[in-house]
């Protein structure tokens, strides 16, 4: 029987920016079901390699999607999604693998190994290692000063019959479809027909600065700062290979997530930045207060100001398709519209200033139709009532010049009809 398309993340980092406004209760933040991570990949992309069709991507800010499949005394199920860049071929390629893995919740507690990157051909669970979080075992050792043993388990192509052959098709593509990465470290995803396996590094963390390092992250579409732990080391491979690796953990006794990571070998470092973490609605079930889009918390906004930043809505990377992670918010704000004593409301699209003025515009004016569109015929809410227009780039809220700015910028809002 032939194997089908493979997909796997190859080895994703992370990196956030100062914060804007003081944190929050960081109990709250915790794998409840429902739960929403946002990542902005960067210097990162995918390859496609099915039969003898190599197709490569990057460019953008692609982002990742961790969403808490499932959330139980024993462990955590989570479903991994990748955004394929506003490009139709990459979108087939992406939806012909899907990613899950679950840790146990005694790993979560005392684990000190990573499985780092996943594949359609791993199994759901590696038992003894976390994905993504530390164990509190490991974060207690180093607030305590003590270097701390740990192994990570990559999927980097150290394995020369696996990546170096995924490699030597990447660097086949043209360059129409996206610069194919050289380095062993160059791609965050592929969808493969080869078998892969992860590459165990062992090696040491250290804790860096003696206090909690603040990282800012949008929680609910709220910029809070969050304390993280710090650590680094250099970890080696059984052929010899060497990465150094950065992490900041949260400084939470009840779910030390990864908050960035950095990833370099040699001269190549590979990055990715959490952008947003939201919590599931109240009405969900699951949550910890009116995060994810809850409507209590944008109706009273939206009531006080006409207008209302809406959390948990979510599109695949450059277009107009809304992901299925946006249907709890979607049904929340269908409730706030119902509830609305303003006769007609305004949904407007917002979006960062990678492209074209023109692209942008058209994107936020699609985006926002898509939004409508689905309040509309999935939710009830009677067509009158809602009307769209987008701003393209021109009304940024933070820096551009960053991926979380740019993060920031990408967004939907809802607002009383002539707000603007």
């Amino acid at each position: 029987m032939s194997a089908g398309p493979r997909l796997l993340p190859v080895c994703s980092l992370l990196a956030v920016c100062s914060a804007q406004a003081a944190g929050p209760d960081i109990s709250t933040i915790q794998p409840v079901k429902g739960l929403v991570i946002t990542t902005t990949v960067v210097n990162g992309g995918f390859v496609s390699v099915e039969g003898n069709g190599v197709h490569s991507y990057s460019g953008m800010d692609m982002e990742q999607w961790d969403s808490v499949a499932d959330s139980t005394p024993d462990d955590v199920t989570y479903r991994i999604r990748v955004s394929a860049p506003g490009d139709a071929a990459a979108d087939a390629d992406m939806k012909k693998a899907t990613f899950r893995r679950r840790v146990r919740r005694e790993d979560i507690s005392q684990s000190q190994r990573i499985s780092w990157g996943v594949s359609t051909q791993d199994p759901e669970m590696y038992a003894g290692q976390t994905y993504e979080e530390t164990s509190l075992k490991a974060l207690g050792m180093l607030k305590s000063g003590a270097d701390v043993p740990f192994v990570i388990g990559a999927l980097d192509g150290d394995d020369p019959s696996g990546m170096g052959a995924l490699l030597k098709l990447a660097g086949q593509v043209a360059s129409g479809t996206g610069k194919a990465q050289s380095s062993p470290l160059g791609g965050m995803t592929a969808v493969l027909q080869v078998n892969f396996a992860h590459t165990y590094y062992r090696g040491t963390f250290r804790r860096v600065e003696a206090a909690p390092v603040a990282l800012g992250v949008l929680l609910n579409g709220v910029r809070v700062s969050l304390p993280t732990i710090h650590a680094q080391g250099t970890f080696t491979s059984p052929n010899n290979r060497s990465l150094q690796m950065q992490f900041w953990w949260l400084d939470s006794s009840v779910w030390p997530v990864a908050l960035k990571k950095s990833c370099a070998y040699g001269q190549k470092v590979m990055t990715e930045q959490v952008t947003r973490i939201d919590l599931p609605p109240a009405e969900a079930g699951g949550g910890s207060g009116d995060g994810g889009g809850g409507g209590a918390g944008m109706a009273d906004q939206l009531r006080k100001s006409c207008h209302v930043e809406l959390s948990g809505i979510y599109f695949n990377t450059g277009s107009a398709r809304l992901l299925e992670e946006s249907q709890p918010a979607l049904k929340a704000i269908a409730q706030v519209v119902a509830q609305s004593k303003e006769p007609v409301l305004t949904v407007e699209g917002h979006t960062d200033n990678v492209g074209t003025a023109e692209f942008n515009q058209a994107l936020s004016e699609k985006r926002a139709a898509a939004v409508r569109q689905a309040l509309v015929s999935e939710f009830g809410v009677s067509p009158g009532r809602l009307v769209t227009k987008g701003f393209g780039f021109t009304r940024p809220l933070e820096s551009n010049d960053n991926v979380e700015g740019r993060a920031r910028n990408r967004r939907v809002e809802l607002s009383c009809a002539g707000a603007h």
